[in-house]
């Protein structure tokens, strides 16, 4: 070794450039011989691992040697007597099967861009990876790599500190200044151990550091490691996009409900004054005093029956633009005064189906109630008003819409419960028909105010999209819906089993 005097003396320091290439043999020597043993276990030549082992534990040997004389630099010069800091224990030969299920096999995925100008390392690395269920893309300098990175998505990059170029602070720092690149979390590998290096990359924005030669094992547990980590990561921001999007649902929910609310006030007003004026016109139409005036002559008699009949009609339909208007202000479920209960959900459930039972009579609707998926407890703490609404909202829908021709069909009404681990309690209601089925076209927009499509049938439009509100919002629930042409609809109602007090 020409960069040390001698092994007694004091050791001058050796070029960076040189320590990176000699690590950089041994981390091949060292691969190849793990990677070929293995492949000879797996055939059952046993000589041929032994071998393998020798050679190994003679390259870790020259590791061990070699990382006493890159510490020896001029700072610190070994002293003369030093000769017991040297000796290096004799390092068995590696058994490969040795700790071989340190790590549990599971399976794997990602695609990692390899940064390195060594074709051998990139070959290594490579190999070893795929053969853990990885995608892998070579790059081999700091150019290539950027480039790569714009036009692919990868989850993972392994970037070599020392290349030719563009080195890999510079591909590291310019990562980090993208902002379609930051994101992506990198691991750097280098020959150099010097704390003060990794720090550095750390501080930049690197995920991780790992030193040559490769220790197959530990490389195996930081990459999976920081892809958990990136999961983890995406997973979050997901449900932290989720959230932003509920929370602007509920938004437009309240401030439909402070529209309904103003709307239905205003509307309501003058209908009960219209009411009034019409009740009045009829009772004083209707006194004995007034008919007789018409008495005796036919042309008079017929138009007062005529104004009669009118503010009878006119009557009629103020009160049913009264009821529209009130079923519109059950959107506005906080609007309400309703108040928490507990009570049997089975009990509840099966009064809400009786209310029905005349007009599934007349609609020849067979409703079963099937509450035997219920494991635990029947008894639910919320708002009853609102349930039972729910129920009769959509046995209605059932009624106008999935049987027509009025020949009737089977109705399926169930509840079941499930607890998961650190989560509250919930319900499960369906309420499923066979009939006719939605259209696709139709089914994304059944839950919206308004949208009907039975106009003819006494539909408003509004029926959903009270079942919606109230499940979302009263009872911190969450509704959906599957449906097939000619095969029926389900409706699904998620909702906790105790609202705790909270609207």
């Amino acid at each position: 070794m020409t960069n040390c005097e001698n092994l007694t003396g004091t050791c001058l320091a050796i070029n960076p450039q040189t320590r990176h290439d000699l690590l950089n043999w041994l981390n091949q020597i060292i691969g190849y011989s793990e990677m070929l043993a293995e492949e000879a276990d797996s055939s059952g030549q046993e000589r041929l691992v032994s071998d393998l082992g020798k050679i190994n534990s003679a390259a870790q040997q020259i590791l061990e040697r070699l990382e006493i004389l890159f510490y020896c630099t001029n700072d610190n010069p070994l002293q003369t007597g030093d000769n017991e800091s040297l000796e290096i224990k004799q390092i068995p030969r590696t058994d490969f099967n040795k700790h071989k299920t340190a790590l549990p096999e599971q399976v794997v995925s990602g695609r990692i861009l390899v940064v390195d100008d060594n074709p051998a390392n990139q070959e290594i690395l490579s190999r070893r990876l795929e053969h853990q269920g990885y995608q892998i893309v070579l790059a081999d300098c700091g150019a290539q790599a950027l480039e790569k990175l714009c036009q692919d998505s990868f989850d993972l990059v392994l970037l070599d500190v020392m290349m030719p170029d563009m080195d890999g602070y510079e591909v590291l720092l310019r990562m980090k200044a993208d902002q379609a690149l930051i994101k992506i979390p990198v691991i750097m590998i280098s020959a150099c151990a010097d704390i003060d290096h990794v720090i550095n990359c750390i501080e930049i924005g690197a995920e991780d550091y790992l030193p040559k030669p490769f220790n197959s094992t530990l490389l195996k547990a930081r990459i999976s490691a920081t892809l958990e980590k990136k999961r983890l990561r995406e997973q979050e921001l997901k449900l932290i996009s989720q959230a932003i999007q509920a929370e602007a649902a509920l938004e437009r929910h309240r401030a439909l409900t402070q529209a309904v609310a103003g709307v239905a006030h205003e509307i309501n007003t003058p209908l009960g004054i219209v009411k009034t004026a019409l009740s009045i016109i009829q009772n004083r139409l209707s006194l004995p005093k007034i008919q007789s005036l018409f008495q005796g002559d036919s042309a008079n008699e017929e138009l007062l029956q005529d104004v009669l009949e009118s503010s009878g009609l006119m009557i009629k339909n103020v009160d049913s633009a009264h009821r529209l208007i009130e079923n519109f202000k059950k959107i506005a479920v906080d609007q309400i005064i309703e108040h928490q209960e507990t009570v049997n959900l089975p009990a509840l459930l099966k009064d809400a189906i009786d209310l029905f039972t005349i007009s599934a009579r007349q609609a020849k609707l067979d409703i079963k109630l099937d509450v035997s998926g219920i494991q635990q407890e029947q008894e639910w703490h919320g708002y009853p008003g609102y349930l039972t609404q729910i129920m009769m909202n959509l046995l209605q829908n059932i009624e106008r819409y999935a049987y027509p021709g009025g020949n009737g069909g089977k109705v399926e009404i169930a509840v079941t419960d499930r607890v998961e681990p650190d989560k509250a309690g919930q319900f499960i209601l369906t309420a499923r028909d066979y009939g006719s089925g939605i259209s696709p076209e139709n089914i994304c927009k059944i839950f919206e105010p308004f949208f009907t499509t039975g106009r003819g049938k006494g539909g408003t439009g509004l029926g959903l999209a009270i079942v919606s509100n109230m499940v979302t919002v009263a009872m911190q629930g969450a509704v959906s819906v599957k449906s097939e042409p000619v095969n029926g609809t389900c409706f699904t109602i998620c909702f906790p089993k105790n609202l705790n007090n909270r609207v």
